[in-house]
């Protein structure tokens, strides 16, 4: 009697290089596909017995409810399309894999290793993924629902498709692994909102936006990319009100230093005026220039928080000026501020 193949045949239609293939594996047992593909749930024993290559294509293979727990044998195998229904994969290494649109769906990968791996639209829905290694795997499209992680879930410090911009050869590539990049960054924040991680979120929000700023210098966008810069450094993308306080003084103790040194500041009396100017810091004691420091530091102040100049005046047409932009940077830095402090709240 002739030996009974399996013959199941995967299409992989809208898969990119991967085209149909038929198995031509012997069948298992009194079942009429091979042990990858029967809808009979196989002993861990029995893949162990007949590993598949290294290279191998097994897509569409049927793991559903099978218990693969710290299994070596699907590390590099291309399983497009495979089905993970139920199964128990803790431990399980599946690093380098083709996972493409493979489907698990209440699995337990507690700890397992999809390092490296193609997970592009593969699907996870009530999965158990606390440990799993997702490094430099290839999230773009997969499909994260309801999925339980936890700290230990590694995604790494950056997307893949970030590390592979200054390999892409066209403007298309290019801008394809930009757009991944910037939907995994999106996907692992809302995927750590849903698990009550806002560190977390926070953390892949700014890498989000230094990737976005990084990408604005690469390609010539310089006025994006200055935008950018400005805002992570006055208020490290509207979640740092630390950062708008340190602007803040910073500006005050500045504008400070300059007033004696562009015309003064002249305080008017009841009975006389007193002007603080220094034209040369060099000939000036030390008691002249923390007097006139601290009277500017004062009228700093004030001009920052827009009260008026009160018994203070600027003298000088570059003291006046410096007035007017500390007056109106005073009230853009004050209104940056509350919505810093109001958005904070969410992380």
């Amino acid at each position: 009697m002739a030996e009974t193949r399996c013959r199941y045949v995967t299409s992989s239609s809208g898969v990119d290089d991967a085209g149909a293939i038929c198995c031509w594996r012997s069948t298992w047992e009194d079942t009429d596909r091979c042990i990858w593909h029967t809808e009979t749930t196989v002993p861990m024993a029995a893949y162990e017995r007949d590993p598949p290559e290294p290279g191998e294509r097994l897509d569409g293979a049927n793991f559903r409810g099978a218990t693969l727990s710290g299994a070596s044998f699907l590390t590099g195998r291309s399983f497009v399309d495979a089905d993970f229904t139920e199964a128990v994969l803790d431990g399980a290494d599946l690093s380098a894999a083709d996972l493409r649109r493979a489907t698990f769906r209440d699995v337990d990968a507690h700890g397992t290793s999809f390092r490296a791996a193609n997970l592009h639209d593969a699907v996870f829905v009530f999965a158990d993924l606390r440990g799993a290694d997702f490094r430099n795997a290839r999230l773009y499209r997969a499909g994260l629902t309801d999925v339980r992680i936890n700290l230990e879930t590694a995604f790494g410090e950056r997307s893949v498709y970030e590390a592979e911009l200054e390999r892409a050869s066209a403007d298309e590539d290019l801008w394809d692994r930009v757009d991944s990049a910037q939907w995994l960054y999106r996907e692992l924040q809302r995927l750590y909102d849903e698990n009550a991680f806002p560190e977390r979120v926070h953390t892949y929000y700014l890498r989000e936006m230094d990737f976005r700023r990084r990408q604005a210098w690469r390609v010539g966008r310089y006025l994006q990319a200055i935008k950018l810069a400005g805002s992570r450094w006055v208020m490290l993308y509207g979640t740092s009100p630390w950062r708008v306080v340190t602007t803040s003084l910073l500006l005050i103790l500045v504008c400070a230093g300059l007033y004696p040194l562009t015309g003064g500041i002249q305080e008017v009396g009841a009975d006389s005026a007193v002007t603080y100017q220094i034209d040369d810091p060099t000939d000036a004691s030390s008691r002249v220039l923390v007097r006139a420091f601290f009277k500017s530091l004062y009228f700093s102040v004030i001009t920052f928080a827009t009260l008026g100049y009160g018994d203070i005046q600027p003298v000088g047409e570059w003291a006046r000026a410096i007035a007017g932009v500390e007056t109106l940077l005073g009230s853009l830095l004050m209104a940056l501020l509350v919505f810093v402090l109001t958005r904070s709240v969410h992380y």
